[in-house]
């Protein structure tokens, strides 16, 4: 047996020629019946593929414009079972096709691994530091999703049909639609983290951070439409408040990056983080309002992006070196950042580009917070897992990001998530400051959405009736 390699490109990408070629390297390493599936999709007119050659390698057309369209023509037409995804601007190392072919003999029915970005600037710098890219952990062998940047997957032992929807998710959130789908049906999704790493060339632009944001935002929407509970990762806990609160200039919390030794890229870093978070919330809000049919936001991307753009380049400090960071893992006393986080502009911007319609009906709001009972248990289980790794790991003198990382993904958590949890030890805060007040909001909800689904009204607010 061997491995077909889909990439779906639109041929724009600098690197999709050394793409390739790290990819055909990687086949051929594995053996000769090893393929390389370049999918053309969308490309602009006048633009053809100009990169290597080789027996390996066929191009194919892909119509219908979405990157799940293009990985499910690649799927359609290869050779083998076992197939691996790479997005086209990515760099795999040699060896890549073999650890994937081996990882899937071991018996899960996907896998994935880590991305690290190639980093330009501040914000690719931001986005490799907080692993953009990297499937959600369940431990440290078993991820909870996919991430088809650097995947695949065993079509023999995947339910029939095409791997991607393309109707609900063309360009977003098909890989964690595909994860979800393999999970329901009884498949494990594992995890490879002992090998060399995939590099990422994503440009140093504004549109990779709060563009992805926004799309991200929407993935979420309908994915937690679609599977309520079963997508609960997906699920934004009290969206309208947070969202609310970040246009008031006054969100509860934000990222402090307490992990970082430089106060100016701290600041940087809360900055884009807290951009980020919100244009998640307003593409989440905004397609949720187009799933009930209740508009709930009027999101106009272009002049938003713009303004963002202008706000971050004005919160990076000069003279910085953005690769490697200077690491503090300790749970002392940081200098304080909020005079360096422009929460005042961040609002203005998404006030002006991106308003709310008006206060939600109180059914909306009950869909809205549908999953916050189930949602705090698990953050309550995390806190929990996070206090023991933190006790556990406090009292190494030799701690690195990467040590943190590794022990975090064992015990289920995220780097941020983690590293959140050190902000908090920072700043003096519990982990959890308003569980018990959340679990009795959450347990309210779940009675109000249950005598709102009894109502005929609004019966149809809910997965599959959009």
């Amino acid at each position: 047996m061997s491995v077909s390699v889909v990439i779906p490109s639109t041929l724009e990408r600098k690197v999709v020629g050394e793409c390739v070629a790290a990819a055909l390297d990687s086949a051929a390493r594995l053996g000769p019946d090893a393929e390389v599936l370049l999918v053309a999709n969308r490309v602009p007119p006048g633009v053809t593929y100009e990169g290597p050659a080789s027996p390996a390698l066929r191009v194919l057309h892909s119509d219908p414009p979405g990157v799940s369209h293009a990985r499910n023509t690649g799927v359609a037409a290869a050779r083998h079972d076992t197939v691996l995804f790479v997005d086209d601007d990515l760099i795999v190392p040699g060896s890549w096709c073999s650890d994937m072919y081996q990882a899937l003999r071991g018996g899960p029915v996907a896998v994935s691994g880590p991305v690290r970005l190639a980093v330009l600037g501040p914000i690719t710098a931001f986005m490799d530091h907080q692993r953009f890219y990297d499937a959600s952990p369940l431990d440290g062998h078993s991820g909870g999703l996919l991430v088809t940047a650097n995947a695949g997957y065993r079509r023999d032992l995947a339910p029939p049909g095409a791997p991607f929807d393309v109707e609900q998710h063309p360009n977003a959130g098909e890989d964690t639609d595909l994860a979800l789908r393999l999970r329901a049906a009884g498949g494990r999704i594992g995890w490879l983290d002992s090998w060399a790493t995939p590099l990422h060339h994503v440009d140093e632009d504004v549109s990779a951070l709060a563009g992805r944001a926004l799309r991200d935002g929407r993935s979420c929407a309908r994915l937690h439409f679609r599977y309520g509970l079963e997508a609960r990762a997906q699920f934004l806990p009290s969206p309208w408040r947070v969202y609310s609160a970040a246009l008031a200039g006054r969100p509860d919390w934000y990222r402090q990056f307490a992990e970082l030794d430089s106060v100016p890229v701290r600041g940087a870093f809360a900055t884009m983080a807290f951009i980020y978070s919100t244009c998640l919330h307003a593409g989440y809000l905004e397609e949720t309002g187009r799933l009930l049919g209740h508009p709930l936001l009027e999101v106009d991307a272009e002049p938003l992006l713009a303004e963002l753009d202008g706000i971050i380049a004005a919160a990076i400090p000069g003279g910085t070196t953005w690769s490697p960071l200077a690491e503090r893992l300790t749970p002392e006393p940081r200098p304080d950042i909020g005079h360096l986080v422009p929460l005042s502009a961040i609002a203005e911007a998404f006030r002006r580009h991106a308003p709310r319609t008006g206060v939600p009906p109180r059914p909306v709001l009950q869909y809205l917070n549908r999953s916050e009972g189930a949602w705090v248990a698990e953050l309550l289980a995390s806190a929990e897992r996070t206090t023991a790794l933190w006790q556990r790991l406090e009292r190494r003198s030799d701690l690195t990001l990467e040590t943190v990382e590794r022990e975090g993904r064992a015990a289920g958590l995220s780097l941020s998530q983690t590293c959140g949890y050190l902000d908090r030890l920072v700043a003096g805060r519990r982990l959890m400051p308003s569980a018990q007040p959340r679990a009795r909001q959450a347990r309210d909800s779940a009675r109000g959405i249950r005598r709102t689904e009894s109502r005929s009204a609004t019966a149809s607010w809910g997965p599959g009736n959009a």
